[in-house]
């Protein structure tokens, strides 16, 4: 048997996301463990969804939700940068100086 790497998982990061979304059952929702994998730290990740998978009384569609959930405890590493929202910008009207003395 030969294993076959997968192209689209090209980081650390990417592998921790994959492995994240598998094990709790979210494969929708890759970006939204990406996101994490990069703000956090994989010790504190891996241990968080073992500890969320071995609770009985949780459903299996909970998983997701009260991982992140607890996530808020978590210190976050340092060089993760978050990036800013855009503001918008609304545009101004001009006015026109010879219709305005008018």
């Amino acid at each position: 048997m030969r294993l076959t790497p997968d192209k689209k998982l090209h980081s650390r990061e990417h592998l921790l996301a994959d492995d994240l979304s598998r094990m709790l059952g979210e494969e929708k929702r890759f970006a939204a463990y990406l996101g994490i994998a990069k703000r956090y730290y994989e010790s504190d990740l891996r241990a968080l969804a073992r500890r969320v998978l071995e609770k009985r009384d949780l459903p299996q569609s909970a998983h997701g939700r009260y991982f992140f959930a607890a996530l808020r405890d978590k210190p976050q590493r340092p060089e993760a940068k978050r990036r800013k929202k855009k503001r918008k910008t609304t545009k101004k009207k001009k006015i026109n100086k010879d219709h305005a003395k008018t």
